[in-house]
């Protein structure tokens, strides 16, 4: 079998360390690593936007004393990747019409119709007429592997560390990978949170501690892919079952396009008993944080938070009542600034940080969970808490929310994927297009 890249005791500031790699013509090579700095490094190292601190690289059984982007790209080693800017109106026919010879250029049907005809052929469900900001996270990773493909990329790499996908849009993305190895390309998939596209890969890699700690190689064992998803390589066992405090709401089939709002009022609709025995608490209006007791905070509650207000205002914003003179509307400043303390001290952020914009993914996402949960719900319900949360990061989330359980209130969230709910629910609630509950215990 060809060997189309080789790293021999790669090192990288602390992210790699006396690492090695093969990657061979053919190969769907999956890499999980536990720290997301490693799948970047790794990542850059293999397309040459960085160069490593030691270590040899090969290209082809040929060493290469200056490796660098532009000579992989030579070789035809691309990044698939979510940098490419897709927030302007561009239709996805333009954005692909440089990849290909296209005569008639400037007319635009006729475009829009050959790009079409190759997203048909390749089985895509994406509309060439579409506009680039319309397209899912799962699109445009499909566009990115169909770029490659039309500039003849013999190796794909794909760093989707940091994200989530679900159910069967991964699938989809999976089986678009396979067919596309079948016709001659190679793939490095790079990852932090387990994900359902190890399943298609012929190599499965454990990076830790920036180390290649165990590899496997075809008909993996379904042992492997349940000890990859509880990251039983890297910590003692599971967890216990006093640690499984949450409930889970596991719905493969939702169209995520629709609301948080939308699930949860279906789910009640159509299984009343179930809302009532295991989740109650009435539930706000669409768009609306807190109702009665219950609260809700969607996926996107990170990106809600107001740039221009301190990390104490961004917390206490919910709960003017609770840091007013009584009923005098005015902010009590020692409140304010005694709650941010108590919120601050087990280190979810860093003591005396005050500026918003300093703060990490993870740190606005535990911030805009905070600043409902001190209104003391009885119920809190949350949506994709771990999307976009590194594996070592995951850990930290984890420690927060079961101490909102300490607190007395019952935290329910919703995924499409079990392998975080398997760690964190002793009750998974498995729904159909929010119909149709079935209760699971742990």
């Amino acid at each position: 079998m060809k060997e189309l890249f080789r790293a021999e005791k790669i090192k990288c500031d602390y992210w790699l360390e006396d690492y090695n790699l093969s990657i061979y013509q053919g190969d769907i090579l999956y890499i999980q690593c536990v720290s997301d700095k490693s799948s970047d490094c790794l990542g850059d190292v293999v397309t040459g936007n960085r160069k490593p601190d030691a270590g040899r690289i090969f290209v082809e059984e040929k060493s290469i004393g200056n490796y660098n982007a532009a000579y992989a790209a030579s070789k035809g080693i691309c990044e698939a990747s979510l940098k490419d800017n897709y927030a302007g109106e561009e239709t996805v026919a333009q954005a692909l019409s440089p990849m290909e010879p296209f005569y008639h250029l400037f007319s635009g049907r006729k475009m829009v119709k050959q790009v079409q005809e190759i997203f048909d052929t390749e089985g895509i469900s994406i509309k060439a007429e579409d506009s680039l900001s319309e397209l899912t996270k799962t699109d445009r990773r499909m566009l990115d592997l169909l770029k490659a493909k039309l500039l003849k990329a013999k190796l794909v790499v794909m760093n989707i560390s940091g994200e989530v996908m679900e159910g069967k849009q991964a699938r989809r993305l999976g089986s678009a990978i396979r067919k596309m190895c079948g016709e001659g390309m190679t793939f490095l998939i790079i990852s932090g949170n387990y994900s359902v596209l190890a399943e298609y890969a012929c190599r499965i890699q454990l990076l830790h501690l920036g180390r290649a700690v165990k590899e496997w190689t075809r008909e993996i064992p379904d042992e492997v892919f349940r000890q990859l998803r509880y990251g039983i390589f890297v910590r003692q066992g599971q967890p216990d079952e006093v640690e499984r405090s949450l409930t889970g709401l596991y719905d493969y089939e939702w169209d995520t396009q629709r609301s948080f709002w939308e699930y949860l009022s279906c789910l009640r609709e159509n299984n009343p008993g179930v809302w009532d025995e295991f989740l109650g608490g009435g539930l706000p209006q669409e768009g609306t944080g807190y109702f009665k007791g219950t609260a809700v905070v969607p996926g996107s509650s990170q990106d809600m938070l107001f740039e221009e207000l301190s990390v104490g205002q961004n917390l206490t914003i919910m709960a003017s009542k609770r840091v007013h003179y009584g009923c005098i509307p005015i902010i009590n400043r020692r409140i304010q600034r005694k709650m941010e303390e108590i919120f601050c001290a087990p280190g979810y952020i860093p003591k005396g940080e005050t500026d918003i914009r300093n703060l990490t993914g993870l740190q606005r996402k535990i911030l805009s969970i905070e600043r409902l949960a001190i209104l003391r719900p009885s119920v809190i319900f949350l949506e994709f808490p771990y999307y976009d949360v590194g594996f070592a990061q995951a850990g930290m989330l984890r420690s927060y929310l079961r101490s909102l359980v300490k607190r007395k209130i019952k935290v329910v969230y919703f995924s499409k994927t079990l392998e975080s709910m398997m760690l964190d629910c002793k009750t998974i609630i498995h729904t159909q297009n929010g119909k149709s509950a079935k209760i699971d215990t742990l």
